[in-house]
């Protein structure tokens, strides 16, 4: 079914996973291309951390691989589209998401709003 946008113009719809896939392709470009036991590591630090500052320390080595690479918008594409858990583009991401609720301190109640 064609999708139609707010100026009313239709467009036909295009699957994730065409998106992903087309995000995909430039990986191969990216500064983690050779990294790839790095960053398992550093993933599999990421996400065992429990600390707020642990999970920010977490991200300073890949957060400085990406800071000046060609690609972070794609790589943030991909792991949106994809519905990725880990870290790209130099921040973290569960299920597809920025990982925000992992930035907080669970003991820390949320202020209410005036």
């Amino acid at each position: 079914m064609p999708t139609r946008y707010l100026t009313g113009a239709v467009m036909r719809g295009i699957s994730r996973e065409v998106l992903a896939r087309d995000a995909a392709w430039t990986l191969d470009d990216g500064n983690c291309k050779d990294l790839t036991q790095r960053w398992a590591a550093w993933e599999n630090a990421y996400l065992a951390a429990q600390a707020i500052a642990d999970r920010a320390r977490q991200l300073i080595e890949p957060a400085a691989v990406c800071a000046m690479c060609p690609i972070t918008a794609e790589c943030a594409d991909l792991a949106q589209l994809s519905w990725y858990t880990g870290i790209a583009a130099g921040i973290g991401y569960r299920n597809g998401a920025p990982d925000t609720y992992r930035t907080r301190d669970p003991f820390t109640r949320a202020k209410k709003p005036a």
